[in-house]
This record gives structure tokens, C-alpha cells and sequence, in this order.
């Protein structure tokens, strides 16, 4: 149930609690992915934009341990909340990507990945962490969400 004290689980992803539900404005739940015991909650605000606009803000606070931060910065989950929003976006238009699988395979979607890596990289940079702290977090995370393939070595 969308409501507070309610839960959801989202297929092949996070779980939790709904912590906040006042439609069609706000969301914030727990954010639990797998046997993860720390503290991660999204919210989710909807405001209006311009003539048939509307502004989407999501936050998405987390405790995470040093070593995870230290390999992967915030790209770890900004890029997977930039493909969520990618879809979201193709949704609204009537569109899709297909099989996720099979379209996270695709050259359109590794740099699609290695963008927004970088791009987290960027913004990790800008609020501060050494060039060369980001540069690594943004290695970390492209290996992990488009990883060399066998073909592309030599």
C-alpha cells in the first residue's frame, strides 16, 4: 500500500518502507537494496512547471561504508536513477527500451552509462574531491555499469 507504514518492492531492485504519501505531490520511502542495513531514503517531489509542466526532484540520501564511496562516488547510484529517469521519460512519450537486459548490452546504452558516469564525475569534482578522487570513482563506476567487453580488449 502506497500509504505510510506501508511497503513496496520493486522487481530486481530496492524495497522498503513508505515513509511520507501525500498524492500527487511527495513520496519518500526507505531505500533497501538487498541485505543492505543503512540508512537510504528517497524522496520524490512533483511540482508544477510551466503551462502543462511539471517539475520532478528526487533525492536520494544514504549512508554508505568508506570503502564503497572511496571505488565508486555518487555515480554508484546516480547512474542507475539516470536510467530510471531515462525510462520514466520514455514511458510518458509511449516508448521503451524493451528488454533492459538486453538494451544495457547495447552500444546506445554503454554510452549512455559512460556519460552519466562521468558526468557524476564531474558534479563529484565540483562539490569538491580531488580530480584525481573522481577521476578513479568514475573508472569504478563505468567498469561496473558498462564493462569492457571481450571483443573490445586488443
Amino acid at each position: 500500500d502506497l500509504k505510510p507504514g506501508g511497503h513496496y518492492q520493486l522487481e530486481g531492485n530496492a524495497g522498503g518502507e513508505i515513509l511520507k504519501c501525500e498524492p500527487p505531490r511527495l513520496l519518500k520511502v526507505s531505500w533497501v537494496m538487498g541485505e543492505s542495513p543503512g540508512l537510504s531514503e528517497v524522496e520524490v517531489r512533483l511540482t508544477p512547471g510551466g503551462e502543462g509542466e511539471t517539475v520532478l526532484e528526487l533525492e536520494h540520501v544514504a549512508v554508505v561504508p568508506p570503502e564503497f564511496w572511496d571505488q565508486f562516488g555518487p555515480g554508484a547510484v546516480g547512474v542507475g536513477w539516470d536510467m530510471g529517469l531515462l525510462g520514466l521519460g520514455l514511458h510518458l512519450r509511449g516508448e521503451s527500451v524493451g528488454d533492459p537486459s538486453e538494451w544495457e548490452a547495447t552500444d546506445e546504452a554503454r554510452e549512455f552509462m559512460t556519460r552519466s558516469s562521468e558526468a557524476w564525475g564531474t558534479a563529484y569534482e565540483t562539490s569538491g574531491a580531488p580530480a584525481d578522487v573522481a577521476a578513479a570513482a568514475v573508472a569504478g563506476t563505468t567498469a561496473f555499469y558498462a564493462p569492457p567487453r571481450e571483443d573490445d580488449a586488443g
